[in-house]
This record gives C-alpha cells, sequence and structure tokens, in this order.
C-alpha cells in the first residue's frame, strides 16, 4: 500500500534448510562457498530492477562485494539475514501489486500500478578505481574454485521522464572489491 516499506528479508524468511532452501552458492568473506539459500540473490537482483524501473524509493539495500557477470553493473543487490535487507517504500501514492514467477531457467518480478513517470531509463558510466585480483589457494573442504575478476567502481544513474522530458536523475554508486581467483587443492 502507499507509504508502506517492503522488505525482502521479512518477505521471504531465513535461509535455511528447514525454511525449505537447498545448498548453493555464496559469497563469504569475497569468495564462494556453499551454503542453503545460495541463488537468493538472483531474486533480489531481479527484485531490485523491477523496483528501479517502477522508480519507488529504494531504502535499503546492497550489491554484491564482487562482480558477478550475469548481473547489471552496479544494478543488482543481494541480501544476507539479519545483516543486509533488500528494502522498498512505496512512495508512488497508489497501491502496487508484486508478481513474482520463476521456471527452472528464469525469475521475473512484474510491479503493477499506477505509473507517476512515462519512462525510466538507466544509464551506466564508466569503470573507475579498477584494481586487479590476486590468486590464493585454498584447502578448505567448502572451496569453490574461483576465476579471477577485476574489481572497480560504478554509478549507474535512474533517470526518469514525463512527456518525452527527462525529470530527475537518481545515482546508484557501487565499489567491487577484485574477485580473488581461487585454486581448491585436496586437503589429505
Amino acid at each position: 500500500m502507499p507509504d508502506e516499506t517492503w522488505s525482502f528479508n521479512r518477505t521471504v524468511g531465513e535461509r535455511t534448510e528447514a525454511n525449505g532452501f537447498v545448498e548453493g552458492i555464496m559469497i563469504l568473506d569475497d569468495q564462494f562457498t556453499k551454503a542453503p539459500g545460495g541463488g537468493a540473490s538472483a531474486v533480489a537482483t531481479t527484485m531490485f530492477n523491477a523496483m528501479f524501473f517502477a522508480g519507488v524509493k529504494p531504502v535499503e539495500y546492497g550489491a554484491h562485494s564482487v562482480y558477478i557477470e550475469r548481473y547489471p553493473e552496479g544494478r543488482e543487490a543481494t541480501v544476507a539475514w539479519g545483516s543486509l535487507d533488500l528494502r522498498f517504500t512505496n512512495d508512488s501514492g497508489n497501491a502496487i501489486y508484486i508478481q513474482a514467477e520463476s521456471t527452472d531457467t528464469s525469475v521475473t518480478v512484474t510491479f503493477l500500478g499506477t505509473r507517476n513517470y512515462d519512462e525510466i531509463k538507466s544509464v551506466k558510466g564508466p569503470r573507475t578505481h579498477v584494481k586487479q585480483p590476486e590468486q590464493r589457494v585454498s584447502a578448505d573442504k567448502k572451496c569453490v574454485p574461483q576465476t579471477p575478476l577485476e574489481g572497480f567502481d560504478v554509478t549507474v544513474e535512474r533517470v526518469f521522464y514525463n512527456d518525452g522530458n527527462e525529470v530527475k536523475r537518481e545515482p546508484f554508486r557501487t565499489h567491487y572489491t577484485p574477485r580473488d581467483e581461487i585454486i581448491c587443492e585436496d586437503p589429505h
């Protein structure tokens, strides 16, 4: 409803096996690891983009610590139970209905409501403060091999239009640390 705040963590719940979540890949200390609920960030990123293009007010969000190529640079979100949520306030003045659907290969989130803007576009700036990754070896039994990727900063602007004219711009600034190369060794 108008002026209410929606929360990913409140809606989805804690990512545990008891709550029906299966093991997947997540990021812990800038390194991929296995844990229940891996993949929740794919849903969070899809929700973030629906929120972004609906033009509603972000309250809490955070990007992954390292860039993940399947997501749009600077326009993605992750969640962590007890420490990071994805929340937005419905400042549209009207009710919003959130429709979420999934298949084995896709997630779709649609916001249904009354538009306040004719169009909202995303304008991505250049990568700045580029930093190269390092190489690490791990003997941890939960080790997940990781390919290297540079770290960088990026700004994405949310641009609002009415009647073909730009109304306002909002910057979303994101800092990604380098994704170090991880080589897994047998602990024996």
